[in-house]
């Protein structure tokens, strides 16, 4: 075989199916050769930002490997804001490119100019930050060697995307038959070693009354969601979740109280700002989820992290936290010798009260002074229609906040780049997903501006006759920052209001020959608007100033969010700690 045939063969191996690229001279030879097999198929996108997403999609829709493909220089390049989104994700993703010749690269006399051959590029160098491995082979024996590796360590551990580079004489070298894969180095680890590490848990929360849970996606990626959901369950302690963390349990749990964090549920914020110890599993606690200010965080509980990456814990050792790296792989033996406090009756009073009253209650205070459309009651109407096991891909801003804010999970995959957080990210994504399950219903949801970004990508769904419905949440643009800057910029809209304009998105439909609705109140959404076969675009007309509610504003604790209730209602969710209120 040549590098080339080696390429596809080895994706082949991998039950990969599709492989997102677009083309270009230093990676047509890999393109041709996957072109030649019955076993794989290429999906042209027409931007490879869009290629990258799509992968990064196919993983979170069923747990496959997702593969980008792009030439050197700028198509290279142009991978790198979908690599991100693997990699702050925890995606595993495997993308190739291609490269000069390395009889191009060949550098002579010690001189080091920009570039030698056309479109060369250190795309190695570019990716590493932001890929567990990136590598440029040089070798027959690299090659073969070297694409194995990629694979496990994108696989591994905490896992994320890799990259390998190829130039193009090694593509068309040359290579030998495929390398049998090596055996997983992955030993378990002792039972002592677990029996540890839930001693340590069980001493941080002895004698607490006020327990709280929060799920994070480390507990998802790992695969042991339905043991650890299980456990949960029988519990019987209240349990918050991230927005990545939540699309692994249903939501119609007894003791879940809603997502957290600065856009997130009231009730559920008030449980951390009040509880007296937490067990927080696989996240990250970032800023969205703590707020800038860490010490305002769960400041009166024993805060115990369970994940693993230990680099992700060594940021805690000022906080004071109790923490254990773990491959979540093992977190059901860990819990099963947990054992989790009794919550106190007036514990779990006080979570029914934050339940009942905050938990799927959004609403929209200023749709509903002017009589506009609330865009809380539009996804309340989708997730009424959607199916079960309906994939449904965010974008960023308003629209994600709001959909994360109020969508009710019960067997659905609901997802965004959470990390990395692009606009332009779900078109793509949804792309990737309904490729990777074509049976399933595919929902895309996306802002008018995010949607701009990869508009171009109608194209390719139109192309390869993708059925999915895309929702644009239309507010006229930017209404995340808009919102910011009526808070801290006496609402001047400077590249929100000014700057910013969009197309007529009926008359882009058209262009693509795809169904149009504009939707000005939600039940003009009907249940054949999402039905599994078709292309649809639904326009959802909102009022420009609808903003996101509740939200924490910059220096203010998780448990005193915009629109600011009342002294009583605050004083009655922070039952339990005394806090002193900032003025407002």
């Amino acid at each position: 075989m040549t590098g080339a045939e080696y390429i596809a063969a080895f994706l082949a191996s991998k039950g990969i199916k599709h492989v997102f690229l677009m083309t270009g001279g230093a990676a047509t030879f890999m393109i041709d050769a996957i072109g030649n097999r019955d076993d794989i198929e290429y999906i042209c996108v027409q931007h490879e930002q869009a290629a990258a997403m799509a992968a990064d999609a196919v993983w979170r829709t069923n747990g496959t490997v997702g593969v980008a493909m792009a030439t050197s220089g700028p198509g290279a390049t142009n991978l790198l804001t979908g690599i991100a989104c693997s990699y702050f994700d925890s995606i595993p993703a495997l993308h190739i490119t291609g490269q000069v010749n390395m009889k191009e690269s060949k550098i002579l006399g010690g001189a080091s100019p920009r570039q030698i051959g056309f479109q060369e590029t250190k795309i190695v160098e570019m990716a590493r930050p932001i890929t567990k491995y990136a590598v440029q082979v040089h070798t027959p024996e690299d090659l073969r060697v070297e694409l194995e590796k990629a694979y496990q360590e994108a696989i591994s551990g905490r896992m994320g995307p890799v990259l390998i580079d190829v130039p193009m004489d090694l593509q068309q070298a040359e290579v030998g038959d495929l390398l049998s894969p090596p055996p997983m180095q992955n030993p378990a680890p002792a039972d002592d070693e677990l029996a540890s590490i839930a001693a340590l848990v069980n001493q941080a929360l002895e004698g607490a009354s006020r327990p709280l849970i929060y799920w994070g996606a480390g507990v998802g990626l790992a695969g042991v969601a339905p043991e650890v959901e299980k456990w949960v369950r029988a519990s019987g302690v209240p349990m918050v979740s991230s927005w990545n963390g939540s699309t692994y349990f249903d939501h119609t749990m007894p003791n879940y109280c809603g997502t957290v964090g600065v856009y997130g549920n009231r009730g559920g914020n008030f449980l951390i700002q009040n509880c007296d110890v937490m067990l927080v599993l696989g996240s990250r606690l970032d800023n969205r989820q703590r707020t800038g200010n860490t010490k305002n965080f769960a400041p009166t509980a024993r805060v115990v992290v369970l994940d693993i990456d230990a680099e992700e814990l060594a940021k805690y050792k000022n906080n004071g936290y109790v923490t254990a790296a773990l491959d979540f792989k093992h977190l059901p033996v860990v819990l099963d010798q947990v054992r989790m406090p009794r919550p106190s009756n007036a514990w779990l009073d006080h979570v029914a009260l934050m339940q009942e009253r905050y938990v799927g209650k959004c609403q929209s205070t200023y749709a509903a002074s002017i009589g506009s459309q609330s865009p809380y009651d539009v996804i309340r109407r989708v997730n009424q229609l959607v199916d079960r096991d309906a994939v449904i891909p965010n974008d960023t801003g308003a629209a994600l906040c709001w959909f994360f804010q109020i969508f009710h999970r019960t067997g659905q995959t609901i997802f965004t780049a959470g990390g990395n957080s692009p606009m332009g990210y779900s078109l793509p994504a949804a792309i990737g997903a309904k490729l990777t399950a074509p049976d399933r219903q595919v929902v895309c949801f996306s802002g008018d501006g995010g949607f701009q970004l990869n508009l171009q990508e109608l194209q390719t769904v139109v192309h390869y006759g993708l059925d999915m419905t895309i929702v644009v949440m239309n507010n006229g643009g930017y209404g995340i920052i808009k919102q910011f800057q009526d808070a801290y910029m006496n609402g001047r809209y400077y590249g929100t209001g000014t700057g910013y304009s969009q197309p007529d998105f009926g008359k882009i439909a058209q262009a693509y020959g795809i169904e149009y609705h504009r939707i000005e109140r939600p039940e003009q959404i009907t249940s054949e608007m999402l039905a599994p076969k078709g292309i649809r675009f639904l326009d959802v007309i909102l009022d420009s100033r609808t903003q996101i509610e509740p939200k924490v504003e910059m220096g203010r604790p998780l448990n005193d969010q915009f629109p600011y209730l009342d002294d009583a209602e605050w004083a009655e969710g922070n039952a339990f700690v005394e806090y002193k209120r900032m003025g407002r």
